[in-house]
């Protein structure tokens, strides 16, 4: 991130609108790259560049200049492109639903109910899953959200971080093996 870049987010902090403008202008094309990728059409594209940036204007204090920006910024725009797909009842691109499109094809119509019970659990631990990843330390929830929410390359990652692809690959197994431990240590909780 460059002096100049910090100042103006620490400016958009203090609650300066200027500045604010000023960041939507700089990020709203990447920003809407990532919409078109995850809605899948331009008008709800659209709609989620919007709910994004009044997102970034209510969450900017939660930034913490650990990681860059636009790492941040790229983490929260597809969060709430996930979550508007969600509302919609609608899937992203990639999903579990994608992935097996061949196989759906051959269900019938009285197992597609256990297919929507099987989608429910699917979404529940996904849920789940998050809540445990949110106990980890930031650096580490955002290699595993990177690597295997939004599905990027350990190059891209070794990008957006700033480290090599080596530093990447030996943090993100730092990573599993604590999300490992926690939801080890819960569920030893929860039985004991």
């Amino acid at each position: 991130m460059n002096e100049t870049e910090s100042i103006l987010i620490k400016r958009c902090q203090s609650g300066c609108q200027e500045s604010f403008d000023l960041l939507y202008k700089q990020y709203h094309s990447t920003v809407l790259q990532i919409a078109r990728k995850v809605m899948g059409n331009e008008q709800d594209a659209e709609d989620a560049v919007q709910e994004i940036f009044a997102r970034v204007l209510n969450r900017i204090n939660q930034f913490r200049y650990e990681a860059s920006f636009s790492s941040w910024l790229r983490v929260l725009a597809t969060n709430v492109c996930r979550d508007m797909l969600r509302k919609k009842n609608r899937h992203p691109m990639k999903s579990f639903e994608d992935m097996s499109a061949d196989s759906e094809a051959k269900i019938t119509t009285e197992s597609s109910s256990i297919s929507q019970e099987e989608e429910l659990i699917m979404e529940e631990l996904l849920e789940n899953l998050k809540e445990k990843i949110n106990l980890l330390k930031k650096d580490h929830q955002k290699l595993i959200i990177l690597r295997y929410i939004d599905g990027l390359s350990y190059e891209k990652i070794a990008e957006l971080v700033g480290c090599s692809q080596g530093q990447v690959k030996s943090r993100l197994h730092q990573a599993r093996k604590k999300l490992r431990r926690v939801c080890q240590s819960l569920r030893t909780e929860h039985e004991g």
